[in-house]
């Protein structure tokens, strides 16, 4: 298992006689113990650096490990999946709230954790992807437009009429994909030639898109229902739901070993589930998070909450 700071981690114990003056430290740092017995204890997940668990009792001390992530940049804004260019550098959003003018609104984390101001021209910049031509693509759910940037800050509008444009993402054609949150997926072939694409469910936050190695578009948009869907589209615009049952599932990517893995929640827990076999497994428990995006070449994962973003080496 691995974890975020925030996360809730439940471990099995044995040989323990009583709870009473029981500890739990994560790195050296206590950990909050949410619920415990002589059979289980569940903590959840702090701040801090180092992987070592301890379990201090009046019987002894016992330990295991937990892989957690560490968070590298704060007082951010995202609403979907940051990006990751090909020196490393992390791009995540300042949205604010609608018709909300921000000083800055995309930021640049550097591999060392240097947060540095983007661009600041887009309003509630909402989805982020990198094009095929190395540009940095961003929509904005205020106007429906999507902007294209590149490196050195130049801005131009890509494409705009987009409804209240949100997650965005490439195939391999070079085709984008773009979500309205009221109902509709837009497609923008490289010749910048919009048509509709597939119509879903609306969502009463935004659409997550990502595309698949077999350029399968996979779709999530958080509805008012306790147990949302993730769609999956053909090439073709053939829409099938490929799982229903996490609760406000968000952002999706795809994992060095071609795994779909999505952030929601699922029977109680919040995480990154990944799919083996058409099944949820939590594989890193942390706070409600709204995105991921990999760093293939050091298979390293940053994950972004509301106002955080972590990374986690997988």
């Amino acid at each position: 298992m691995k974890a975020l700071p925030g996360g809730v981690v439940k471990f099995e114990l044995a040989g323990l006689d009583e709870i009473d003056g029981i500890s739990v430290e994560v790195g050296g740092t206590e950990a909050n113990i949410l619920a415990a017995s002589t059979r289980f204890v569940t903590i959840c997940v702090p701040e801090g650096d180092g992987d070592q668990v301890v379990l201090h009792s009046q019987t002894g001390d016992c330990s295991a490990t937990l892989q957690v992530g560490e968070t590298i940049a704060s007082e951010l804004h995202p609403v979907a999946n940051p990006v990751v260019d090909e020196s490393g550098n992390v791009f995540v959003t300042y949205s604010g709230t609608r018709g909300e003018r921000v000083p800055f609104s995309v930021f640049k984390v550097t591999p060392t954790g240097e947060k540095e101001p983007f661009l600041g021209d887009i309003m509630n910049p909402t989805g982020l992807a990198i094009g095929p031509d190395h540009f940095l693509y961003i929509s904005s759910r205020h106007s429906g437009t999507v902007y294209r940037s590149s490196f050195d800050k130049q801005v131009e509008k890509f494409v705009d009429g987009l409804g209240i444009a949100s997650g965005i993402a490439f195939d391999s054609a070079g085709n984008l994909f773009v979500g309205d949150r009221s109902g509709i997926i837009y497609k923008v072939s490289p010749e910048r030639e919009v048509s509709m694409f597939c119509e879903l469910e609306p969502s009463v936050s935004a659409y997550h898109l990502t595309v698949g190695p077999d350029d399968v578009l996979y779709v999530t948009g958080p509805t008012l229902a306790t147990q949302d869907s993730i769609y999956q589209i053909s090439r073709e615009g053939a829409v099938e739901v490929f799982f229903k049952g996490l609760g406000r599932p968000q952002g999706l990517a795809f994992d060095p070993d071609g795994n779909l893995q999505v952030t929601g929640s699922y029977k109680g827990l919040k995480g990154v589930y990944t799919f083996l076999g058409g099944t949820p497994e939590l594989t890193i428990t942390s706070p409600m998070l709204v995105g991921l995006a990999y760093w293939y070449p050091e298979r390293t994962l940053y994950l972004v909450d509301s106002s955080n973003l972590y990374r986690l080496v997988v």
